[in-house]
């Protein structure tokens, strides 16, 4: 028989009412919130309830709180009010811990007849409950599967239906007025995501942003003005108690997270502050999106590129250049935002209408006037093979080389690609088919131009001193 486990009514109404020595606000009483999530999987919450104070010593319960709260970043503050004790109980309401918490104590079995529909009552004792089934103490005997319903009077105490704070404050008078809890919860983060849609002929695209928020603290935030901070913030790792390694950065956060209009963001010392304009709900286990930036005819480069593929010896063969598109982000080409880092997905107009997806990479956080360089895959009508023609050692630790390269483009459109090659010291080019460029002490680059179905070899001779 299936197992139940019950509440008399007039136990549940008692249980899940104030207790007679504190005052519960729950979210009725919440009058403003604000919620600015991290990159690294937290959020700093501050959440405004009206109270209604005796004077003195007495208990301010908070319900509803994040069950992934930091106790220890905890701060209530209010008009004539000091916190004398803090208490996060987070044990809530469910068949484990209800059982758990009513060890040693009395319950009442119900069984039911199954052929008259009888129903009989009986007192038992709760011995043991250890995550399996429930050990009962009946009359003289031990049930150690009691195939029954077990009925509970009273919620044990401390065990309550939504994680909440418990703060012991001094009012310095009685009266009415609003209580402010900051805190840190994990469970909470976001990231940025993008959209890149390349027109055909490859010169332009359309940048979308969006902001994936995802919810795993176990509570909601309804109606909350929402700020997202961009940029790497120092995490303690060890279970010390971090509200001191976030002071700085989150009071700022707390003087400035409403300042933000649109999602346009605003500098804060080493980060970027984003701040939604209207108010959303961030439901509990939920991933949201929100629409970040969105910019057209931003100009891109698309290049091919080989990077240190010439052997020093030897020969390789059917090589593939990686495919690179390149953008600026600066006013003058549509942008010119804090990006904030994330995933790109890029996709291409292909001549049919169609659009095609060409790949994907991450960018870290990128300011104003930064250049964005992303790493697509590799071509698959372009190749090379590269060889050494000719060596000659000048010493202990100097040497001539001879390198070729033969380029082949099999598509029905020209391209050019770059070809760059790092060498061991500093060097001197003594000979080069095409004309090249240095980047930098130990690197060359050259630009080889393909016209369609058509090969070009770029040879170069090369004196390395190692010393």
């Amino acid at each position: 028989m299936k197992k139940y486990l019950f509440l008399s009514v007039t136990g549940l109404m008692a249980a899940l009412a104030a207790r007679a020595d504190e005052t519960v606000l729950d979210q009725t009483a919440r009058t403003r919130l604000n919620v600015t999530i991290y990159n690294e999987n937290r959020a700093l919450i501050q959440d405004e309830r009206t109270a209604t104070l005796g004077d003195g010593l007495q208990n301010i319960a908070f319900s509803g709180v994040s069950d992934q709260m930091i106790p220890e970043s905890a701060l209530l503050t209010g008009d004539d009010v000091a916190v004398k004790e803090q208490n996060f109980n987070y044990d809530v309401l469910s068949y484990q811990t209800l059982l758990s918490k009513s060890v040693d104590t009395t319950v009442t079995l119900e069984d039911t007849n199954p052929a008259t529909g009888k129903v009989t009552r009986r007192t038992a004792k709760l011995l043991a409950y250890n995550g399996g089934k429930p050990i009962l103490q009946i009359g003289d005997k031990i049930e150690a599967s009691y195939p029954g319903q077990i009925l509970f009077n009273a919620i044990p105490k401390n065990l309550r239906a939504k994680p909440t704070l418990v703060v012991t404050v001094a009012a310095q008078k009685a009266g009415t007025r609003p209580l402010k809890l900051s805190y840190l919860s994990t469970g909470l983060s976001w990231q940025a995501d993008y959209v890149a849609q390349i027109s055909a002929d490859e010169t332009h695209m359309t940048l979308n942003g969006y902001v994936t928020l995802n919810n795993r603290s176990g509570v909601s935030y309804e109606n909350a003005a929402l700020s997202l901070v961009a940029g790497d913030v120092n995490i303690v790792r060890t279970p010390t108690p971090r509200m001191r390694q976030y002071k700085t950065v989150d009071a700022a956060v707390m003087e400035n997270s409403v300042m933000a209009m649109g999602m346009a963001p605003e500098s804060l010392g080493d980060y970027h502050l984003y701040t939604l304009p209207d108010k959303t709900d961030i439901l509990s286990q939920q991933t949201k999106q929100v629409a970040l930036l969105s910019a057209e005819n931003v100009r891109i480069d698309k290049t091919y590129e080989f990077e240190n593929v010439i052997p020093f010896s030897g020969e390789v063969k059917n090589l593939k250049p990686g495919i690179f598109v390149t953008f600026r982000n600066e006013k003058d080409n549509q942008l010119g935002l804090a990006l904030p880092k994330g995933t790109i997905r890029l996709y291409q107009n292909a001549a049919t209408g169609a659009s095609l997806f060409i790949g994907e990479n991450t960018i870290n956080h990128t300011g104003n006037k930064e250049t964005v360089r992303l790493y697509t895959g590799q071509a698959f009508d372009i190749s090379a093979d590269a060889k050494q023609t000719e060596y000659t050692r000048l010493g202990k630790d100097a040497y001539q080389a001879t390198y070729q390269m033969t380029l082949r483009n099999g598509s029905e459109k020209p391209v050019s690609v770059l070809v760059i090659q790092t060498f061991p010291k500093s060097f001197e080019i003594l000979s080069e088919s095409v004309a090249g460029v240095e980047k930098t002490a130990t690197t060359r680059a050259w630009t080889i131009p393909l016209t369609a179905n058509a090969e070009q070899t770029l040879t170069y001779t090369v004196r390395v001193q190692n010393d």
